[in-house]
């Protein structure tokens, strides 16, 4: 006697075919009702982690010296090369790109990477007549003039260590700590930039910090069911977790435990009202190329903890094939045995 059931497992709905005897192909006469076809694709299995759709960890641009705010850039406004952040004293705090921070003055006979740093931000703003290296010669000064001039600034020569305030990259405020006409001292906070690029932040244990290392692909699902691709731009390593944090797994880390922080920068712009919203990013753990696969649904558990196929003929008929299962994923299975090939029909449990 032939006894068909369908039992839950695996990722889905399978079936189980119990009979006596040989485990070789059988004619089964009862046609499925319900087919598949067995394709060859790509197969990953993943692993989900908690984030939140934001721009990344804030950082805060403090005053470089005393003096009453007098102007200050948009929250959410771009920030460029040359982008005016605030003004103390009405004279202009201005952004330029580079690793080194602004750490002294910069004059005439000053020598250092810190004065190429400067003279490359010049140039690329258009200012020109000097040769880009280490030394800040008299025709630094006189293009530093130039650009002094343009901005609205002392036109001295000299740049001040409170005058520009060097960030890696492009960058948006976030957050502005002041209003104009507050009296500020050196290292009161001013304002907080984040990177230009939305992200998704999470914080995963240490143990999954293979599967999120920089560059790696990730997806990124969305809380009103959208994905967006994304990249994996930071990791970094917490010393502790705070109670509460949200790890891979979706539980809470323990305080005390070691985690790392991910940052994961979008390929493209989200509707600001999903700022601050949960997300999963989604990352690949295992992948199989080039591969047979089949819907979970068409195994058949087999005699002896095999697992087969009810391959359909073009007659109609029906056999059950034994196969070898791979890796199970998104409620797809890869599958390899004797007469399954790509285009094979096959009976999956019906719904």
């Amino acid at each position: 006697m032939v006894t068909v059931v369908v039992i839950s497992g695996a990722g889905g709905a399978y079936w189980y075919y119990a009979r006596g005897g040989t485990a070789d192909a059988v004619d089964h006469p009862a046609g499925p009702s319900a087919t598949a076809t067995v394709t060859r694709e790509t197969i990953a299995a993943t692993e989900r982690f908690d984030g939140t759709l934001g721009y990344g960890e804030p950082s805060t641009i403090a005053a470089g010296s005393r003096g009453t705010i007098t102007a200050v850039a948009a929250e959410n406004s771009a920030v460029a090369r040359g982008t005016e952040l605030y003004r103390l004293n009405e004279q202009p705090v201005t952004a330029l790109f580079g690793e080194i921070p602004m750490y002294r003055d910069l004059a005439p006979g000053a020598q250092g990477v810190d004065v190429e740093q400067l003279e490359a931000n010049l140039g690329r703003l258009g200012y020109g007549g000097y040769t880009v290296d280490d030394v800040y010669t008299m025709a630094t000064a006189d293009a530093v003039r130039a650009w002094q001039e343009d901005i609205g600034a002392d036109e001295s020569g000299v740049v001040g260590r409170a005058d520009v305030v060097f960030v890696p990259e492009a960058a948006r405020v976030d957050a502005l700590h002041v209003d104009v006409g507050t009296p500020v001292n050196p290292g009161v906070p001013v304002l907080d930039l984040t990177g230009a690029k939305q992200t998704a932040s999470a914080q995963v244990d240490v143990v999954d910090r293979a599967l999120l290392a920089v560059g790696t692909r990730v997806t990124v699902e969305l809380p009103d069911g959208g994905t967006v691709a994304g990249r994996v731009a930071s990791t970094e390593i917490a010393a502790t977790a705070q109670e509460g944090d949200a790890t891979g797994s979706g539980q809470s880390a323990s305080a005390g435990d070691a985690v790392v922080n991910v940052e994961v920068v979008l390929d493209k712009q989200i509707e600001g009202g999903l700022l601050g919203s949960p997300v999963e990013v989604v990352a690949r753990s295992q992948e199989r190329e080039d591969v047979l696969v089949v819907p979970v649904t068409a195994l058949l558990a087999v005699a002896g903890g095999e697992y087969g196929l009810e391959v359909v003929r073009s007659n109609g008929s029906t056999s059950i094939i034994e196969v070898e299962t791979g890796l199970f994923s998104e409620g797809k299975v890869e599958v390899s045995g004797h007469g399954i090939q790509e285009g094979t029909v096959v009976g999956v449990a019906g719904r």
